[in-house]
């Protein structure tokens, strides 16, 4: 954006505070003056006002945690290579972690113990590659915790969608879908990948398995979004779109957010994940499961650390500092 835009767009909307959160090169550009920025501007009249959603903390976690993200597997680990994994996951990356039955039951009760009962997010990495993974989520539905499955749905076939209908407390199962066609898909997930993909949704709805259908908006689907969202419609499934983060594989292919005009009166979703929940990934916990790699975002040993007000200091930091918590904090979470 030329001097010129940025000063229309945030000064003569009438922000009133706009920070610099990033500065580089624009390497798409052969002018040496040219710089991409990442800022975040503030609006009096926008911002939330004080008190009308409780923090996350300790004290309060019985009403204030709503997420738990938890990670089976090592978010690396998956059986494809997604040009846009911002984990860059692969088959090549041999990480052995695998959760535990015993990782589950202290979540358990850690969570029993502050009167807790956040909604769990099973991902990864790709979380059908645990072994007992079915397992794993009998128990959380025994438990009676509200639960759903993110998965790049390669792995799931008639026996798996009907396992998965037997949950009583299963939400839906997220599946990621990054092309309205083969060739478009399959150029971000793998060759071949797009028929398993329609195959496991097809599995799921037969057996009345609720599913959302996941997109990452980027410049080489763009133009494809409505056929995607309208795909889903037909299917009876939820669109949700992923934010791109210039994290892992997405940074190493050099890849791009699609380029959207949001309109004026649209709302924006003030609750990121960090102010909601945490994740766990290989026995700790983080502040979201975008920086499960990232030790600066490690929260703790136990729930009760990374609920702590020390971590929730650390969180805040973590926001003025972050690249991934300016694209958060751009859009919706």
């Amino acid at each position: 954006m030329s001097e010129k835009g940025f000063l229309t767009r945030y000064i003569g909307a009438e922000f009133t505070k706009v920070e610099i959160l990033t500065r580089a090169p624009n390497q798409r550009t052969k002018n040496p003056n040219a710089y991409v920025v990442i800022a975040r501007a503030y609006k009096e009249e926008t911002l939330p006002k004080p008190g009308s959603r409780p923090e996350l903390a300790l004290a309060s976690a019985s009403e204030t945690l709503e997420e738990l993200w938890l990670f089976p597997v090592a978010p690396e680990f998956c059986n494809l290579a997604c040009t846009h994994c911002l984990y860059a996951a692969s088959p090549l990356r041999k990480n052995p972690y695998r959760l535990t039955d015993t990782e589950l039951a202290k979540i358990f009760a850690e969570l029993a113990s502050l009167g807790a009962a956040p909604h769990l997010l099973f991902t990864g990495g790709e979380p059908t590659l645990h072994p007992r993974l079915y397992a794993l989520l009998d128990q959380v539905d025994q438990q009676g915790y509200s639960f759903q499955l993110h998965t790049n749905g390669t792995r799931i076939q008639a026996e798996e969608a009907r396992h998965l209908a037997s949950f009583a407390h299963l939400k839906k199962v997220q599946i990621s879908l990054e092309g309205p066609s083969a060739e478009l898909n399959d150029s971000v997930m793998g060759q071949g990948l797009y028929q398993r993909v329609l195959r496991a949704i097809a599995e799921l709805r037969m057996h009345e398995v609720p599913v959302a259908i996941a997109v990452t908006p980027m410049e080489s689907n763009q133009d494809s979004l409505p056929q995607i969202e309208q795909f889903a419609a037909e299917k009876g499934a939820e669109l949700v779109q992923i934010l791109l983060y210039d994290l892992g594989a997405a940074t190493n292919n050099g890849l791009k957010p699609a380029v959207t005009t949001s309109p004026e009166n649209d709302q924006i979703n003030t609750t990121l994940m960090c102010d909601k929940g945490v994740a766990y990934s290989e026995g700790k916990y983080f502040a979201c499961p975008v920086l499960v790699k990232d030790p600066d975002a490690l929260l703790g040993d136990s729930l009760s650390e990374a609920l702590s007000p020390q971590a929730r200091q650390q969180v805040r930091q973590l926001r003025d500092t972050k690249a991934a918590c300016a694209v958060c904090l751009k859009g919706s979470a």
